[in-house]
């Protein structure tokens, strides 16, 4: 006689008042560690107690389904063989025991039916009693703040009781911030400081362009600015006002370089942080973006403006006229029908001022700008997150702690200030945080607040 205990298959039957294409769903069959489970898991929500299962063996003797629900009054088991379209309670610890037709062996599986505990698709962030102070401490006023990174560390220049204070660490949602105060022979713009490839730049208040290698000595480059842009590899770019015409220049000028008329649409001031993304299909063209500002004529502007290196050009995306938007390079996922889930490499714009005062408008883009949309309710920002204007915004990513990897939810990950490619590596999987640092309200105090957020999917390790 057989002494098979193989379970050779196993999904749930159709139930599309339960979910739409149940029967689709993949579970693994792990017969070594006698485990069944989907390892992608049903959305939120989905009602598991009452399902049916299709069960397929080879020759077995017995199998039976054991439904325990913590207390042996309410616990119930099912002769599968016997009765296969009885509904199982995936709810309680199910158990699978299948005995071979000897009689004599048998084995035991553990059947689970996972449902995902977040909306795997949503944009979360810490809790409000889980934000954090930027590093000058919870009880200092914070007239001005600005963030960047630089060779892997994070740099938070602060404002507060007219001292200036630079702080760097690696890690943003820690305590181990270093501390060194600013002497300056010029009253910096703290709001302006931009990171290159290999140095920091800031404005001195009447436009005088500095250079520093760690953010504490700093150096007059000799150009002056009225504003400045972002930044091109080793390059800082920015605004002149050249006798009431406003045009493009940067630092270091290349040979032959001549400052320009900026276009009327151009923002010259409180653009969205300039950043820079090369696409994984493209390694060779990187691309950067911005989006909002002011305009020379004190308008607000809604544009997204694309920039390659040689010349800018405004793209056909825009949103809202706003200024002080957060922008960054993300990921966002669409799931079809039948559960087969898309990833798209996209940018985020959050927040900023317009016409009516501060907001938290959330947009999308996944064509480099050239489109934006409104942000599904799953990308929206917290009501617990007030609104806010010119905040700093970094995406590092942290190796996942063990212990973070334990709770389910949240896993530790460092990435680019502004990452040069947004990719998930499967060797050791990071997970990519989005860090929002001070931001102004309506009445421009800056918020002394560091939130920390993460799409709830990049949070879960990969399938194998």
């Amino acid at each position: 006689m057989s002494e098979s205990v193989r379970v050779s298959a196993f999904s749930l039957a159709a139930n599309d008042s339960v979910l739409a294409n149940l029967d689709t769903i993949f579970f693994t069959i792990d017969l070594n560690g006698g485990q069944i489970y989907n390892a992608d898991s049903l959305p939120k929500g989905t009602d598991v107690s009452a399902l049916i299962a299709n069960i397929s063996f080879d020759n077995v003797g017995r199998a039976r389904i054991l439904m325990d629900r913590g207390d042996p009054a309410k616990n119930d088991t099912i002769e599968y063989l016997a009765s296969p379209t009885d509904s199982i309670d995936f709810t309680s610890k199910v158990s699978l025991i299948v005995t071979a037709q000897n009689g004599v062996t048998e084995k035991w599986y553990s059947v689970k039916v996972n449902v995902h505990q977040i909306d795997p698709d949503s944009l979360y962030w810490n809790t409000a009693f889980g934000v954090k102070p930027l590093p000058c401490g919870s009880g200092a006023a914070v007239a001005a703040q600005k963030t960047v990174r630089l060779n892997d560390l994070v740099y938070t220049f602060v404002e507060s009781n007219s001292t200036y204070t630079v702080y760097t660490t690696t890690n943003p949602y820690g305590d181990e911030w270093t501390a060194r105060e600013l002497a300056l022979p010029f009253t910096p713009n703290v709001e302006s400081v931009q990171a290159t490839n290999d140095a920091l730049y800031m404005l001195f208040q009447t436009g005088e362009l500095y250079r520093s290698d760690d953010g504490v000595n700093w150096t007059a480059t000799g150009q002056t600015f009225y504003s400045l842009v972002g930044t091109w590899q080793s390059r800082v770019l920015g605004i002149v006002d050249d006798n009431g015409v406003y045009k493009h220049d940067c630092y270091p000028r290349p040979d032959g370089f001549t400052p320009y008329p900026a276009p009327a649409g151009f923002p010259i001031t409180g653009s969205s942080q300039m950043v820079t993304f090369v696409s994984n299909y493209d390694l060779n063209t990187p691309q950067s973006i911005m989006v909002g500002g002011r305009l020379a004529d004190n308008s607000l502007t809604g544009a997204t403006w694309g920039y390659d290196g040689e010349a800018w050009a405004q793209l056909d995306g825009s949103i809202t006229p706003s200024e002080g938007v957060v922008l960054f390079p993300y990921f966002t996922f669409t799931t079809n029908a039948y559960w087969v889930t898309t990833q798209y490499t996209s940018w985020i714009a959050i927040g900023g001022r317009d016409a009516n005062g501060v907001n938290n408008n959330v947009y999308v883009s996944i064509n480099n700008g050239n489109t934006w949309s409104k942000a599904p309710e799953s990308l929206a920002m917290p009501a617990y997150i007030e609104p806010r204007a010119f905040a700093s915004v970094l995406v590092i990513e942290r190796a996942a702690e063990a212990a973070q990897r334990a709770s389910g939810l949240w896993k530790w990950l460092p990435v680019r200030t502004v990452p040069k490619a947004v990719t998930r590596a499967d060797e050791e999987y990071k997970v990519p945080y989005i860090y929002l640092f001070g931001g102004e309200n309506a009445e421009e105090p800056v918020y002394n607040q560091i939130w920390r957020g993460a799409i709830g999917r990049l949070s879960y390790p990969p399938i194998p």
